[in-house]
């Protein structure tokens, strides 16, 4: 167990030593940073998303087709299905419900 723990030891103090990654530029002119692109968040969020957080679940096959069969039935949307079924769980397990949106 030791003599692994001292090759990772030596793997992890190699790679550390390791000088750092080139990028290779795919353009020959160089390509200058204009005042907007230092102002520009890091990633892009959708005005409908402001305050919102996205919940992921893997799950089995069946429950997105029985999510898109209720979509189907109802017209609402999946957002709108899983809350409700989100709720309905909260209050199962007696925890505040969230009022819509």
């Amino acid at each position: 167990m030791s003599k692994n723990l001292s090759a990772l030891q030596q793997a992890l103090n190699r790679q550390q030593s390791a000088p750092a990654p080139v990028a290779l530029a795919t353009t020959s002119a160089p390509v200058a940073a204009g005042p907007a692109d230092a102002a520009a968040p890091a990633y892009y969020k959708a005005p409908s998303r402001a305050g919102k957080v996205n919940i992921t679940a893997y799950l089995s096959p069946d429950y997105k087709s029985n999510l898109r069969l209720i979509q189907a039935r109802t017209g609402k949307s999946l957002q709108t299905i899983i809350a409700e079924s989100l709720n309905d769980t909260f209050q199962k397990y007696d925890v505040p419900v969230i009022q819509g949106e």
